[in-house]
C-alpha cells in the first residue's frame, strides 16, 4: 500500500472510531474491519505525531529475552535486555513470575519484552532468544500443542501487530548471558 493510501485508510478508520467511540460500533460502520487493522491505524497515526519533548523514539530495537524455571516446573523468572540501534543498552528487566515451566517463562519474557519495546516507542523489534521452541513457534515452523502456550503465543502475536516489523533470531546461550542472569536473579529475589 502506498503511503498516501495508508494515510487515507488510517484517517478513515480513526475518524470512524472517533465518531463511534468504540471498536464495536466502528466495525459495524466499516464491515470487514478487524481489531488488528484498528491497532495498525492507531500505530500509523502515532508514528505521524511528534512525541512529547524528551521522549525518545526508536526505529529498531534489539531485545534479548530469557525465561528460567528452577526446577522445571518451579519458581520462575524472566530477563530482558534492550539495546538501541547503536547497540547501547537502554533497558533491563528482571521479574519473578511465580511457579511456571521453562517454556511458559520464555513466552512471558517475550511478551514483556514486546511491551517494554512499545513503551519505548519502537517501530520495529529484533527478538533474540536461545529457546529453539519459542523462536520456531513464533516463526511458524513448530506447532503449538500445549493449550497454555497457545494462549501466550496469541498474546505475543497480538503485540506484534503494534509494530511495523518483528523478527526472531535463535542465538546460542553464550550470546544471551545477560538476559539469562537477569531471569535467574529474579528467581533468587
Amino acid at each position: 500500500m502506498k503511503e498516501s493510501e495508508l494515510r487515507e485508510e488510517t484517517y478513515r478508520i480513526l475518524n470512524t472510531l472517533a465518531q463511534e467511540k468504540s471498536f464495536r460500533s466502528a466495525k459495524k460502520r466499516l464491515p470487514g474491519l478487524t481489531d488488528k487493522e484498528i491497532w495498525k491505524a492507531i500505530s500509523v497515526a502515532a508514528s505521524m505525531v511528534k512525541p512529547f519533548p524528551g521522549v525518545k523514539r526508536y526505529r529498531n530495537l534489539k531485545v534479548y529475552v530469557d525465561g528460567s524455571a528452577e526446577p522445571n516446573p518451579g519458581p520462575s523468572g524472566i530477563g530482558i535486555v534492550i539495546y538501541d540501534e547503536k547497540k547501547k543498552k537502554i533497558k533491563e528487566v528482571n521479574k519473578y513470575i511465580g511457579l511456571a515451566t521453562n517454556n511458559v517463562a520464555e513466552y512471558k519474557a517475550l511478551i514483556q519484552g514486546l511491551k517494554e519495546s512499545k513503551k519505548l516507542l519502537a517501530q520495529s523489534v529484533n527478538v533474540f532468544s536461545d529457546s529453539q521452541l519459542l523462536i520456531n513457534q513464533m516463526d511458524g515452523r513448530f506447532r503449538i500443542n500445549n493449550k497454555g502456550l497457545r494462549i501466550l503465543f496469541q498474546q505475543a502475536k497480538n503485540l506484534e501487530g503494534k509494530f511495523e516489523k518483528v523478527t526472531y533470531c535463535l542465538i546460542g546461550r553464550n550470546k544471551n548471558k545477560v538476559a539469562d542472569q537477569l531471569a535467574n536473579l529474579a528467581i533468587k529475589k
